[in-house]
């Protein structure tokens, strides 16, 4: 063999080699290098190549299995080197050979070696492998060794094996901030999480360690699965004590669990603290907006994350999705599906669920049927959120076709289907298709009714004005009616006229809901309608002394990509001059064609004394409707959408105004679409 010279040596320095290995080409000129001075066979030289070849995620580990066995003595670091590159990579049984391969040559192993091969193992899910190796851990005197002990602790937490942890955790002398990580995971990913948070206790207090970064981000996210507001506040504060208050991952952490927590205020806070956001940041913060009902502030931030450049990916999408479907922005929803094909972004089969119930939502059903027919992968979510989507629509025959195209398709119905397919019914009037519903779900698919089910029922039979059916139902279920149940049965009494039973069940819904202020007004308004108002005026201060307020109607319209919001009698819009203007010759208008009467009868004791003489003049949802009248040109459609349940009176005002206006008005309101237009409702006055 012939030996390089001390001036060849001198030429390729340790520290070119690391420095130059950067790349497949850049490691060959490096490889050619060494050959021609004669200094592969240098372990000092040749593990620089190997380190890029084996470890580096644009290297090689073929290649560097090459230069490995060309080697004739083997140092090892070398070894080391080639088992770990093996135990991370598709074929971590070679890891193990290598290991076996160290001991027939006689390298010495090292408190290196067997964690990697540990890692190796828990790859391949060989529990008695490992077990083995634990064995020859301990015979080769690294049984105190920190490094080993943690890798055993991980070794059997990823195997499932958490009483072998547990066992060595208890039994090692050295511990540091890894191994108490470790064991926190391992608790909490049991589902220990009380467990795990007395560990951070013992961590501080019995070995006197701080925690890291690490143990924060492990343990922020399980006080958000726990609902657990306080002791994730009490961590944020903790981090920053700790000087984490700076951490990217950690403020994502806390970020992500004040979202899910519902604690807005405080997780818009942390985002504005964090300088340097990634796509983490904004879309955590964006979901906990869509999940909270901020759904305008949604889009908002939305809009900056594109100003700030901010690349977007599917899981962003999705919470930008799901605040178009609640706010009916058709416009925002069709430009981020145009960006979704633009950019390529990874259209998955959660997204594309997204965009089918965002147009179903929106009031677009075809462009919903376009996407699910052009998917070639659906889930149940998928065909659940189009069953849903036709049900709004009041398209019950539709929805029963589609689910039958389901049970051909051989997917499983879940609970939600049923719930869907319950409503379908409810909306377009189909009462024995939606009882054999009930009972296929019950006796077919083997799902236990919930009480969302038994209500679907209840709605379906007071629709149809089988009030003494409904009452027989609900008192026949194997559970106990809830107050929505009965409020259920409550409106089809008032509707139907059975007003000593309405009275009755009225009484009732307030003793099981007494802080609802919708309870307060339906038996409000059941006195009103009859010129009850003593009784009336009574339930009214009751709600007053109890401090109940009722929930105010607000509706939303999207117009240029923005969402404009109203309540009842709003005057914070821009253009309130020429809405109220518009509002005025809208009445008129309506007046004057004959067809709508007002319908005063509940306004007494569903407002407040200073509203009563433009309460519907003023309502929501004809404030939104007005601005689609001044903003949009003639003759194009108006949508609009309402959080509560469209009144008697505005969906008599609207009908005809879509006929006055020769204009398309689509309504969607709590339970369902409203598609107004030459002076009906697709609804035909049933909803």
């Amino acid at each position: 063999m012939i030996k390089p010279s001390s001036k060849c040596t001198k030429l390729i320095s340790v520290d070119f080699l690391k420095t130059h290995c950067t790349s497949i080409s850049k490691t060959k000129q490096a490889h050619a290098l060494l050959l021609r001075t004669h200094l592969l066979h240098n372990p000092l030289f040749s593990s620089k190549l190997i380190s890029f070849l084996a470890l580096s995620h644009s290297g090689d580990l073929n290649y560097a299995r090459k230069l490995f066995t060309q080697m004739q003595n083997p140092d090892p670091f070398i070894c080391n080197t080639m088992i770990r590159g093996y135990a991370r990579s598709q074929n971590p049984y070679e890891a193990v050979s290598l290991y076996y391969f160290m001991v027939e040559r006689g390298v010495p192993v090292d408190n290196y070696t067997y964690p990697f091969v540990l890692a190796a193992c828990a790859r391949l899910g060989a529990v008695k492998l490992g077990r083995r190796f634990h064995c020859e851990v301990l015979k080769n005197g690294f049984g105190s060794d920190l490094f080993v002990i943690n890798a055993l602790i991980q070794f059997y937490h990823n195997c499932g094996s958490f009483g072998c942890a547990c066992d060595v955790f208890d039994e090692s002398t050295v511990r540091d901030v890894v191994t108490w990580n470790i064991m926190i995971n391992a608790h909490l990913n049991k589902g220990l999480s009380e467990k795990a948070f007395d560990l951070l206790d013992e961590m501080t207090k019995l070995d006197n360690l701080r925690p890291d970064e690490v143990t924060m981000v492990s343990l922020v996210p399980a006080c958000a699965q726990l609902g657990n507001l306080e002791r994730g506040k009490f961590l944020h504060s903790y981090s920053k004590e700790l000087g984490l208050d700076e951490n990217l991952r950690v403020n994502n952490a806390i970020l992500d669990m004040y979202c899910k927590c519902d604690d807005i205020e405080s997780a818009q806070e942390v985002f504005n603290r964090i300088r340097e956001k990634d796509v983490l940041s904004w879309t955590s913060m964006l979901s906990g907006l869509a999940k909270s009902g901020y759904f305008q502030e949604a889009l908002a931030l939305f809009q900056k994350m594109q100003l700030n450049k901010i690349e977007l990916d599917e899981i962003t999408l999705v919470g930008v999705l799901s605040a178009c479907a609640q706010t009916g922005a058709l416009d925002q929803g069709k430009y981020i599906h145009l960006l979704i094909d633009k950019f390529e972004i990874n259209c998955d089969l959660v997204l594309e669920t997204a965009l089918v119930d965002m147009y179903a939502k929106c009031g677009s059903i075809d462009l919903a049927l376009q996407v699910f027919r052009r998917m070639r992968v659906r889930n149940v979510f998928t065909w659940n959120a189009l069953i849903g989507g036709l049900a709004m629509h009041g398209h019950g025959e539709d929805a029963i076709s589609l689910f039958d195209q389901m049970e051909h398709d051989k997917l499983m119905p879940d609970d939600v289907t049923f719930i869907a397919l319950l409503c379908a019914c409810s909306h377009a009037g189909l009462v024995d298709e939606g009882l054999a519903m009930f009972q296929a779900m019950k006796n077919k698919f083997q799902i236990e009714p919930r009480m969302e089910h038994y209500g679907c029922v209840v709605d379906l039979l007071c629709r149809a004005r089988k009030v003494d059916d409904a009452l027989a139902f609900i008192e026949n279920m194997p559970i106990k009616a809830n107050s929505v149940l009965w409020a259920t049965l409550l409106g089809a009494c008032r509707s139907g006229g059975h007003f000593d039973l309405a009275e009755k069940i009225g009484r009732r819904v307030i003793e099981l809901e007494p802080d609802s202020c919708g309870r307060y007004v339906m038996l409000s308004n059941l006195y009103a309608g009859v010129s009850q108002w003593d009784h009336a005026l009574k339930l009214r201060k009751q709600m007053k002394n109890k401090g109940i307020e009722k929930t105010p109607g607000c509706s939303w319209i999207e117009l240029n990509g923005m969402i404009h919001q109203f309540v009842a009698g709003d005057r914070s819009h821009l253009q309130t001059e020429q809405i109220y203007a518009m509002i005025e010759e809208m009445t008129r208008r309506v007046n004057l064609d004959g067809g709508h009467v007002p319908g005063t009868a509940n306004v007494l004791f569903d407002i407040e004394e200073e509203e009563k003489e433009h309460s519907l003049f003023l309502h929501s949802e004809k404030l939104a409707i007005a601005l689609g009248l001044i903003s949009t040109p003639s003759g194009s459609p108006i949508r609009i959408v309402k959080n509560l349940r469209v009144c008697n009176d505005c969906h008599s005002f609207l009908k005809v105004t879509s006929k006055v206006y020769n204009r398309e008005i689509v309504a969607r309101d709590r339970s369902r679409f409203h598609h107004f237009k030459e002076g009906s409702c697709s609804c035909m006055d049933f909803w």
